[in-house]
């Protein structure tokens, strides 16, 4: 049995694929392409293959969608610090899910919105040729009110939908007001969120 450690392995990864994209006249592809930075790509206790961002704290991708050409992860993100809160949708777009861009932040919360306390997760979705958004909004509430009391949050989760205005999805408009505003009549919860729609028949 051959043993060979991980980190070599993954970087004679990265080369083949690297001379494979030369030989389709593609742009040659960089370790700094992959990981920003020399110390960040040198870091053993950070993954060298797996997309993250240059800093801070993320957690599940979210709407993950092939669009004009481009793979697009979104994916959940606090800019403000390495630890839970303040979520965000992060972005990043990638012709071959190997060489990754990050972009702007997708998605931030609207003061005084259904999102104010968050974005979380949610789903991309094609609609009349645009992509669309479906995903959960938190806000602070009184404790009756909520559907997610941890002990440290009182919050209200509702479902949103925010539009692209554009192909690179680097913008989008939401709706001022869920489109799922409370869980069905009658049922208890301890957590209502992380919409995944699907079509059904015509409508």
């Amino acid at each position: 049995m051959v043993h060979i450690k991980r980190r070599t392995f993954i970087t004679g990864m990265l080369h083949a694929a690297a001379a494979a994209a030369v030989s389709h006249g593609q742009s040659p592809l960089l370790l700094k392409e992959v990981m920003p930075g020399s110390t960040l790509a040198t870091d053993p206790r950070r993954p060298q293959y797996h997309l993250l961002p240059a800093a801070n704290w993320m957690n599940d991708p979210n709407g993950p969608i092939y669009f004009k050409g481009h793979y697009h992860m979104f994916y959940q993100y606090n800019p403000n610090g390495a630890f839970w809160g303040d979520m965000h949708w992060g972005h990043a777009i990638s012709p071959d899910m190997i060489r990754w861009r990050h972009l702007s932040v997708a998605l931030a919360p609207t003061p005084g919105g259904p999102d104010a306390e968050g974005c979380f997760s949610g789903t991309a979705v094609v609609q009349d040729g645009r992509v669309v958004f479906v995903y959960t909004g938190v806000r602070t509430v009184p404790k009756d009110q909520a559907t997610i009391n941890d002990g440290v949050n009182s919050f209200r989760e509702t479902q949103c939908l925010a539009t692209a205005d554009n192909s690179s999805l680097t913008e989008f408009t939401k709706l001022a007001e869920p489109v799922i505003e409370t869980p069905p009549a009658g049922m208890k919860v301890t957590g209502f969120r992380d919409p995944s729609p699907w079509r059904q028949g015509d409508v």
